[in-house]
């Protein structure tokens, strides 16, 4: 896709978007309906077109143009690039399932206020909307889905530098979200730790040297004390990998004016989760395939970084990956292990694994990294999902100004978060008569928060932010906005934004 001043001649598709309060005095319109021989007007009347989100008309012509098409955007007050990207992806769905190759878009106004974000949007909105797990189908299925080849963005020649290159970092942006979607996609019997692993690798090789890859066995874990890590991973005949990366851009690596800020990211990395002998009931098992869509997303942000030139921040990921498994060597409902801080826990359920893998990851991050701000993202607890639904991620943290940020961010980039108490008197319930706390509260309340809680007793003082993504992570319903069916890589496009511009 391209932003362009001249229209690139013949086309399949023209779509002017419009708003709902000033469409009527637009002049645009007038000129398409001119063109169209006024069948534009005919169809605005028949359909009673009043430019309302998501509400579009359509008429066909023979003229240089197929079809022309209107798009609503609602109101001008409530308007935001966000909220566009999701809309124009829905638009493009829809065109793509009309096998419409090439697609031409008018500029307007409101959208020109800050190019580079416009470019960013609309190439996420034109690669996230094309986007189709195929990996497993045969040729002929693949055949079957249709995908829109070119995109050309309309604009005045004085927007087109920074446009494009809105459109090259949105191009980026895209890739790493594909990542993360393939990986969530991909069943159990084709993912494994080690696979997470060659992921990793693979982005190192890509970086030009600005990403580096630190993977610890299971005896390097269990030297370093991470029993609650590997407490989960012993039930599986799969090796569990604690896997670090490092994003530092060499040009900023020897600078001695100033100290760098440190990120850390934490990925919840449980490539399949049966429960372990605390097991699921059977339906809906097949989805726990995603329970490493935390990993994912920190891998897909490093596939990002790899091609960012200009980061001062330094970056760590973490991906503590295993499976949790029933076995003969499975970790029992009431064992007691000890995280590598040296605090234990009476594990109540197994089926509560991923917080037993992340407090190992944030102990060891605040131990040895040393980061100004730790972020774990993890599909945590359904209990997220009954208190928000299924498109909303729980925001939890130990830092106000730092929360506050974070959530003006996910706003900006249309990622749906509500920020959840860390309400401390639920940790009483979390007391345990032989061990230093219990896994879970076992009250059947208030699970979201006690999990969050469980995971900030090992975050002594740095500040800190727990993403529960169980819900948006995968979206198993009709396909919205830039989301189809499957992995979304919900969280990528916040986390890419919030990190850049982290001071």
């Amino acid at each position: 896709m391209v932003a362009s001043s001249q229209f690139p001649g013949k086309g399949e598709a023209l779509i002017h978007f419009v708003f709902e309060d000033s469409w009527k005095k637009d002049k645009r319109i007038q000129i398409l309906d001119k063109i169209s021989n006024g069948n534009l007007t005919r169809k605005i009347n028949l359909h009673n077109f009043l430019g309302r989100d998501k509400q579009v008309v359509f008429c066909e012509i023979n003229n240089d143009y197929q079809t022309i098409f209107l798009a609503g955007l609602g109101k001008t007050k409530d308007f935001t690039l966000g909220k566009f990207k999701h809309a124009f992806a829905f638009l493009l769905r829809n065109l793509s399932h009309d096998k419409i190759n090439q697609v031409n878009v008018f500029s307007f106004k409101e959208i020109e206020k800050d190019n580079f974000q416009t470019g960013k949007n609309l190439a996420l909105a034109f690669y996230l909307a094309n986007y189709y797990f195929t990996k497993h189908k045969n040729i002929e299925a693949r055949k079957k889905i249709h995908l829109i080849k070119e995109l050309s963005f309309i604009s005045d020649k004085k927007n087109l530098d920074e446009l494009n290159d809105g459109i090259r970092f949105g191009s980026l942006v895209a890739e790493g979200t594909y990542l993360v979607r393939d990986l969530v996609n991909e069943p159990a019997s084709h993912l494994h730790p080690e696979t997470l692993v060659n992921e990793a690798l693979k982005i190192k090789k890509e970086s030009a040297g600005k990403i580096s890859v630190e993977i610890l066995e299971e005896e390097d874990c269990r030297e370093l004390g991470m029993g609650a890590f590997l407490g989960v991973a012993q039930g599986s005949e799969k090796k569990p990998k604690f896997i670090i990366l490092k994003y530092q851009n060499p040009a900023f690596a020897k600078a001695t004016a100033g100290k760098p800020k440190k990120i850390c990211l934490i990925g919840k990395s449980i490539t399949f989760d049966s429960g372990g002998l605390s097991l699921k009931p059977s339906k809906g098992m097949e989805e726990m395939k995603t329970d490493m869509a935390g990993g994912a997303t920190v891998l897909g942000v490093f596939k990002v970084l790899a091609g960012l030139k200009s980061l001062k921040t330094i970056v760590y990921g973490i991906l503590p990956a295993c499976e949790n498994m029933p076995s003969g060597s499975a970790i029992h409902p009431g064992d007691i292990v000890t995280a590598i801080d040296g605090k234990t826990i009476e594990v109540i359920n197994t089926d509560a694994e991923g917080r037993l893998t992340l407090v190992d990851g944030l102990a060891y991050a605040e131990k040895n990294l040393k980061p100004d701000l730790i972020i774990d993202i993890a599909t945590l607890t359904g209990a997220c999902m009954v208190a928000l639904g299924k498109e909303i991620t729980g925001l939890f943290g130990n830092n106000k100004k730092l929360t506050e940020t974070f959530q003006k961010t996910a706003e900006k980039e249309s990622e749906e978060l509500w920020q959840l108490p860390c309400y401390h008197p639920y940790l009483k319930k979390m007391e345990s008569e032989v061990a230093d706390i219990k896994n879970i509260s076992g009250t059947g309340y208030g699970g979201a928060i006690t999990a969050a809680l469980f995971l900030g007793e090992f975050v002594k003082k740095t500040p800190w932010i727990h993403l529960d993504i169980a819900g948006p992570s995968l979206n198993n319903e009709e396909p919205h906005g830039v989301y189809g069916t499957g992995g979304t890589g919900w969280g990528l496009t916040t986390l890419i934004e919030y990190i850049i511009n982290y001071n």
